[in-house]
């Protein structure tokens, strides 16, 4: 029924689902209906604010407390003002990352950026870590990179069924070569947890284009799916491409400009900063696991003036040296003697020697010299045919498992994203399984990297024909 004109509910201003609150709860009637619905429209209204407000409160303490006490006294705005200034390190930090980027764009930057390179190529550990780092942000950042920046549509993890995923790259080197079809690297994150996940190298028909960004697509995968985005029609990727046109040139402003220079710093100082850092941490816990186990008088502390700073990696240098000589000394006859006691007195504590023994076989596994687990990277189809994924060989199935299977299956071990400590063991059939010829350590930076870091493809350089002894080549 019509309202009449002039009526209280006529009169009454419609307000959208968005504009009321209450509109979100539902409806209790009664006072302790109402005084409920109160309450959760406070926390509807108040915890969104909070977090927020929480949230960025946390990111500008994290620069404050590490940036400003490397202010001098005199610059600290905090040494003549009654109350300190929040924020003053995250924009020091801004400030600080554009003038590397303006620095590194002349002549004189780039040299000093070329020098710094080489000599981090020179240290073991360091290079690798800065190369991946390096080319992770070069590949992220570029300025025609769809890396992280295209959410699609896939069928994960079988056909039917739909998830959620990113684009990295377009795949390339030795994965592109091995499988059949033209595959793009597409990362599909974990809920709500989307710091981790699996990279999936899938057809390009069958990955599509949904028309939201990323900040939406984290939002949908984070929520479990209650944050839903403006509705979209997703497009196949190959569409996508053919309707994205180049962007016209023209001159850069100075926002432009600043803008630029800003991720160049962030390219210059961010795997330089992490590099160091992930290294320092290494030393750093070592460093407190060994050297409260040295004795004191053989400390360098203890032979230094006061006052005269820690010497850092002592604990990691002794560590590497215990390591060494317990070898050297287990290699000798009362080593292994007395190596087999200890064995035989842990096998016989009740529930030491289940730890034991599997921790000794796992170590064994991995370390013998004939031992195959972790030493070869390979491809295979997870979780459907079509779609594929890096493992990486652990063993040889044998016993039970292998006995209850068709056919003949190989251990390998398949990683998440970005963190390989953690995935699945899979029972892989032997003839389904395409060996890499990519090292592990390149295989690991590919699937860290989310397929960022592309290793080369040495398989593809065939080897030149040889023309058997005896035999004459046919004249031309």
């Amino acid at each position: 029924m019509a309202d009449k004109p002039g009526s209280k509910r006529a009169q009454r201003p419609e307000t959208g689902p968005d504009d009321d609150p209450l509109t979100k709860i539902a409806p209790h009637s009664g006072f302790v209906g109402r005084l409920r619905n109160y309450f959760l429209v406070g926390i509807l209204i108040t915890a969104p604010i909070a977090i927020t407000i929480w949230i960025a409160w946390g990111v500008i303490d994290f620069f404050d407390n590490r940036i400003t006490p490397l202010i001098p006294e005199p610059w600290n705005p905090d040494t003549y003002l009654p109350f300190s200034v929040p924020g003053l390190g995250l924009l020091l930090a801004l400030i600080f990352l554009t003038m590397v980027g303006m620095f590194t764009a002349g002549l004189i930057g780039r040299a000093l950026m070329d020098s710094g390179e080489r000599l981090l190529a020179r240290v073991p550990i360091v290079r690798s870590i800065y190369g991946s780092l390096k080319q992770v942000f070069e590949t992220v950042l570029a300025q025609n990179s769809r890396a992280f920046r295209d959410v699609v549509l896939v069928e994960y993890p079988y056909q039917g069924v739909w998830a959620i995923g990113f684009v990295t790259s377009e795949t390339r080197g030795e994965v592109q070569r091995v499988t059949e079809n033209e595959v793009v690297s597409v990362f599909v994150p974990a809920t709500p947890n989307p710091t981790t996940g699996f990279l999936l190298f899938l057809p390009r028909e069958e990955v599509h284009q949904l028309d939201m960004t990323v900040e939406q697509g984290l939002k949908l995968v984070i929520s479990g799916g209650i944050v839903v985005p403006p509705r979209g029609e997703p497009r196949s990727l190959p569409e996508m491409l053919r309707q994205q046109k180049p962007a016209p040139q023209r001159g850069l402003g100075f926002a432009a400009r600043l803008r630029n220079y800003f991720l160049t710093g962030v390219l210059v100082t961010s795997p330089v900063v992490i590099t160091f850092w992930l290294v320092w941490e290494i030393i750093t816990f070592v460093d407190g696991q060994v050297k409260p186990l040295i004795p004191m008088n053989l400390q360098p502390t203890h032979y230094l003036p006061a006052g005269f700073p820690e010497i850092p990696g002592i604990g990691l240098l002794v560590a590497i040296a215990g390591l060494t000589v317990i070898g050297m000394f287990g290699a000798g006859i009362i080593g292994r003697a007395i190596l087999r006691t200890s064995s035989w007195i842990f096998g016989r504590l009740p529930v030491i020697r289940s730890i034991y023994s599997a921790l000794r076989q796992i170590v064994e596994a991995i370390l013998a010299s004939q031992s195959e687990a972790f030493r070869e990277c390979v491809l295979f189809q997870y979780p459907r045919r079509g779609s594929w994924v890096i493992g990486f060989l652990t063993g040889k199935t044998e016993g039970q498992v292998q006995n209850l299977t068709d056919t003949e299956v190989i251990n390998v071990f398949m990683p998440t994203t970005p963190n390989p400590t953690s995935g699945f063991l899979m029972f892989v059939p032997k003839n389904e399984v395409k060996p890499l010829t990519m090292t592990v350590e390149e295989g690991l930076k590919m699937v860290v990297s989310g397929g960022l870091v592309v290793p080369p493809d040495r398989g593809a350089l065939e080897p030149e024909e040889t023309v058997p002894q005896g035999e004459h080549q046919p004249a031309t």
